[in-house]
């Protein structure tokens, strides 16, 4: 590279190139120096137009997939249709779309957006549809040996009228609610309201029912291409047709056969035709406009357009060719390329300025239309210039070209080495040279006047040319000249050395404002506004010494270059400095330049970078990832041409990089995936609420960048657990064991390493609380235990009440029971008997004192017991019978027949209730008493005796039966059941344990 240092003999360097040169030529070689010179002269030298670099993406990984049509969703998604499937793309992989069955081995023939849903033709008329946020979840591609990845499921639309049965070849939207269809042999179909209405050529005027593709113009009116011309179809409103033909007859269509159509952003239509190539219907004026002048390219397939005049066509069998529709220069891609001899099926130009391609061999391409690359037949291109007329002059070391037509012929020889060119206001060409002074050439390639190094210059190396139609500034190496022309027509030159205080300028600018800045070699930055020179010698607390390069964004900001301190801008009050810490690439600036849209190009000797001017620290490099062509840059070496474009000249050719006026993304999008809970995707676009449990959460992401996905760096946090963003290379962030709350994930992308001010995109949800932790249980909770407590107080008093009462009845039972045993008739009559059994029989008389001494003694002993045993009940209670059958003999009769250990009962119970029975019944030989004490289902402990009343029943206290009821219901548990059916006065008694074995004992 060529490139100027300070304290450098230029003037020497220059001339031992000529030297050698002419030495040469003195020393025998003069003929071979003619015929070079003779040919470079007069013969033109065709190169190709600035072509951009393609780059194919593998499609292994679909398996035998052939691919057929390529479209870009809102989301971002390419989606591929093929021969055998449709697949999603982003850049690094690929996901599939499971078909159903009836569509296997049929083509994808037409994709499109509509209706938020993404819309498939098929080759059968066949259409299928899949929500445009679809979410892919685990499953088997059937184009893959049983890989499982991330697939869908398409969904067959079925409307009530049918579909038909020619293949589908585009879809359209006319934005009033009408969805369109276009087949190949059933002309067009309107879906609206409901129904679908068919257009065709036998009923509606359609100009052929061949449709091959449909675009939209501004006013919302389907264009078709047929066979026989354009057929332009509306429906205002359901059912009323109107179609307007424009035909080669009635219209000036070039070609009967229309097989492509596009839109471009003016809303102008460009035709493809059969054999005529491209032309341009102007919808406002109602005419062609264009018409691509002698076509040789064969049909033209499909149709991109850039901005409003870069026209893409994919033709049949001569591949892509590029149509510049402003200088009507039409270029076909470089034979060298696989895409040059192709037939092109699709091809759509996405978000980004990247135009996809599928040739007829099924692989996908695409091309960063951004940058276009163009080969030269001379190397080492020290300055370009874009004149007025779209022609491009180029400076070398080996002379003065001019490219125009497609093609370069030199103006000026070889040994003019020329380093700077500026096209005045008037049209001329001012090519200054190292060494060699200044060439004035006119518009034609007329040299007319020569300013050489003498009299008009005190240098001849010009390093940079500026002014307007009053003078023009001359940077040399010996100072900076100002160039009047003078009355006879002449120029001559004014020096201003001395008000620089330098003699090496590198770079004079003029900016909008008709000011003109200086860029000198160890003086800094100088500003001549109003015939007076101002100084900068600080910029940002940083000394300036050697500026490089000067350039203007449209917002008149100033951009400058100094050799060692990167880049510096200045607004008109104030200084900002940019160095590798604000991404710049490098501080090894060659070359500044600006776009129309505002990017600052920052040239460097390995690449360049895209300074957003309205984005602070928004820098893209720009390199062969990118598609941007690669070669090592000259001082100084860029330009921009009258429509924004900005052309880099390196060491082996021109970069051009384009500034369309259509906006494209400069920023990825970032998109949300999937997400996983505990490794299963699940539907994250309705689930958003979670239980405690559900807390272990996985996002998966991308980041739409097809410029070059590998560049891309995602930053994210998880608002509610994250304190600080994370950034990472990675697709995943993984969260285990959230606690319950609210939630956000943001999640942003960056190419260029910054993160401010770039698209975000987020996700909410929430974990419930566990219903242990929530207010309502911990309320209830509260009032539980409170309950308990109280409920267990509360029980704790009545039951130490009811032991008090049961105490109190138990005494006054046992009191009562002691009473009426020893009261004077029971006395009276157990002594009576006594004596009678005395003198009858003394040794029966022991026994039954025995049995009445041993009565008395239990009730002493069991009065203060709560419970006794059956064992121990039934002896007190032989002791009382025995007592009875030697008073009422044989006309007293009890039965037992209990279990050995039944279990427990109140003592005195069986006592009571006999004597219960003896009281209240008639003891008589006539009417004997008798009593049955039995077990009755294991748990209650039966006394029954027949029912013979008294005719005058005793006096009593009628305090014994019902004591013992109440006793029995102060234990809580079971009642003592009393039923009396006239012949038997049974009553149950509850027991208190569980019988083991039985006992028979008769009295």
């Amino acid at each position: 590279m060529t490139r100027i240092y300070p304290h450098r003999s230029f003037k020497d360097a220059g001339t031992l190139n000529l030297r050698t040169k002419f030495d040469c030529f003195r020393g025998g070689c003069w003929f071979f120096w003619v015929f070079l010179w003779l040919q470079l002269t007069f013969l033109q030298l065709s190169v190709q137009a600035q072509i951009p670099v393609f780059r194919p993406h593998s499609i292994q990984e679909l398996g035998y997939s052939h691919l057929t049509t390529v479209f870009q969703d809102s989301s971002g998604w390419i989606w591929l249709g093929a021969t055998n499937g449709l697949f999603r793309y982003d850049g690094l992989r690929y996901q599939s779309v499971q078909l159903p069955d009836k569509l296997h081995g049929h083509s994808v023939t037409a994709l499109f957006e509509a209706q938020n849903r993404i819309w498939v033709g098929f080759d059968n008329g066949v259409i299928g549809f899949l929500p445009a946020n679809t979410l892919f979840l685990p499953g088997i591609n059937p184009a893959k040996t049983d890989a499982v990845e991330f697939v869908a499921t398409l969904q067959i639309w079925q409307p009530e009228e049918g579909l038909p049965v020619k293949s589908i070849t585009a879809f359209s939207d006319d934005g009033h609610g009408g969805f369109w269809f276009s087949t190949y042999g059933e002309g067009i179909y309107c879906a609206k309201n409901g129904h679908i209405y068919q257009f065709d050529s036998a009923d509606d005027g359609l100009l052929n029912n061949d449709i091959y593709t449909m675009t939209l113009d501004g006013r919302g009116r389907v264009w078709a291409a047929t066979d026989g011309g354009i057929s332009i179809c509306s429906m205002p409103e359901p059912g009323r047709k109107i179609i307007e033909n424009l035909t080669v007859e009635q219209n000036g269509l070039p070609d009967a056969i229309i097989t492509a159509l596009a839109t471009d952003i003016t809303g102008n239509i460009l035709i493809g035709t059969y054999e005529r190539g491209v032309c341009r219907y102007n919808v406002a004026q109602q005419k062609i406009d264009y018409t691509t002048p002698n076509w040789d390219y064969g049909a033209v397939h499909v149709l991109a357009t850039f901005g409003n005049d870069e026209i893409w066509a994919g033709t049949s069998n001569n591949g892509l060719i590029r149509i510049d529709s402003y200088t009507g220069n039409i270029t076909p891609l470089d034979p060298k390329s696989p895409l040059a001899h192709a037939k092109i099926n699709s091809m759509f130009k996405d978000r980004e300025g990247l135009l996809w391609v599928i040739s007829d061999k099924g692989f996908l391409s695409s091309g960063n239309m951004h940058f276009g690359w163009m080969e030269t037949p001379f190397s080492d291109i020290q300055a370009i210039c874009m004149d007025g007329r779209n022609r491009l002059w180029v400076g070398v070391k080996a002379g003065l070209f001019l490219r125009e037509n497609n093609q370069f012929r030199r103006i000026l020889p070889e040994k003019c080495n020329i380093i700077s060119i500026w096209e005045a206001p008037n049209g001329q060409i001012w090519a200054g040279s190292f060494g060699d002074g200044v060439f004035l050439i006119d518009p034609s390639g007329h040299v007319f006047q020569h300013l050489k190094e003498g009299a008009a210059l005190r240098n001849g190396s010009v390093l940079s040319i500026s002014g307007d139609e009053h003078g023009v500034w001359l940077a040399t190496l010996g100072g900076v000249f100002l160039a009047q022309r003078k009355s006879d027509g002449c120029v001559g030159t004014v020096s201003l050395q001395n008000e620089l205080g330098s003699s090496y300028v590198y770079r004079v600018f003029r900016d909008h404002k008709g000011r003109t800045w200086f860029c000198t070699d160890g003086k800094g930055l100088f500003l001549l506004e109003n015939q007076t020179f101002r100084s900068f010698q600080m910029a940002d607390s940083i000394p300036l010494k050697t500026i490089y390069s000067i350039a203007e964004d449209p917002s008149g900001r100033l951009w400058f270059c100094t050799d060692r301190d990167g880049l510096f801008s200045y607004d008109g009050t104030k200084f900002e400095h940019y160095t590798e810490a604000d991404h710049l690439h490098s501080r090894s600036i060659v070359g500044l330049a600006t776009d129309i849209s505002g990017k600052l190009i920052i040239a460097y000797e390995d690449g360049f970078d895209m300074l957003n001017t309205m984005r602070k620290n928004h820098v893209i490099f720009c390199d062969a990832s990118l598609g941007a062509p690669v070669s090592e840059t000259n001082l100084n070496a860029l330009g921009t041409d009258a429509r924004g474009h900005v052309w880099v000249g390196s060491s082996s050719g021109l970069v051009r990089i384009a500034a369309f006026r259509e906006q494209f993304l400069d920023d990825p999008r970032p998109g949300l995936t999937s997400v996983s809970l505990f490794s299963k995707p699940f539907d994250f676009l309705h689930k958003k609420i979670f239980q405690h449990d559900e807390n272990y959460f996985v996002f998966n992401f991308t980041g739409f960048w097809y410029t070059d996905p590998e560049i891309v760096r995602y930053r994210y946090k998880l608002e509610g657990f994250d304190p600080d963003w994370k950034i990472s290379k990675d697709h995943l962030a993984s969260y285990p064991n959230l606690r319950p709350g609210n939630y956000t994930f943001r999640l942003e992308t960056t190419e260029h390493g910054n993160f401010e001010h770039v698209p975000q995109v987020l996700w909410t949800f929430s974990i419930r609380q566990p219903f242990w932790t929530r207010w309502w249980f911990e309320l209830c909770y509260v009032l539980a235990i409170g309950g308990l407590i109280y409920a267990f107080v509360h029980t704790r008093e009545q039951r130490m009440q009811r032991e008090a009462t049961l105490k109190r009845e138990m005494v006054e039972s046992q009191f009562a029971t002691l009473k009426s045993q020893i009261n004077p008739h029971f006395l009276f009559n157990s002594f009576n008997t006594l004596i009678t059994i005395i003198e009858e029989s003394p040794g029966l008389a022991v026994e039954y004192v025995e049995h009445l001494s041993d009565f008395y003694r239990s009730i002493l002993v069991y009065r203060e017991w709560d419970l006794i045993s059956i064992e121990e009940e039934l002896n007190l209670v032989r002791d009382f019978c025995f007592l009875l059958r030697k008073r009422y003999e044989d006309n007293f009769r009890m039965v037992i027949k209990v279990p050995t250990s039944a279990g427990q009962i109140m003592p005195l119970t069986l006592q009571i209730l006999v004597e219960n029975a003896v009281k209240h019944n008639i003891i008589s030989t006539a009417h004997p008493l008798e009593l049955e004490i039995f077990l009755e289902q294991g748990d209650y402990l039966v006394v029954r005796n027949n029912i013979q009343r008294k005719i005058k029943p005793e006096l009593g206290t009628h305090f014994g039966l019902q004591s013992l009821i109440k006793r029995y219901q102060l234990l809580g548990e079971r009642p003592v059941m009393v039923t009396d059916d006239g012949q038997k006065f049974t009553v149950k008694v509850p027991l208190y344990a569980k019988a083991t074995g039985f006992v028979k004992s008769d009295g």
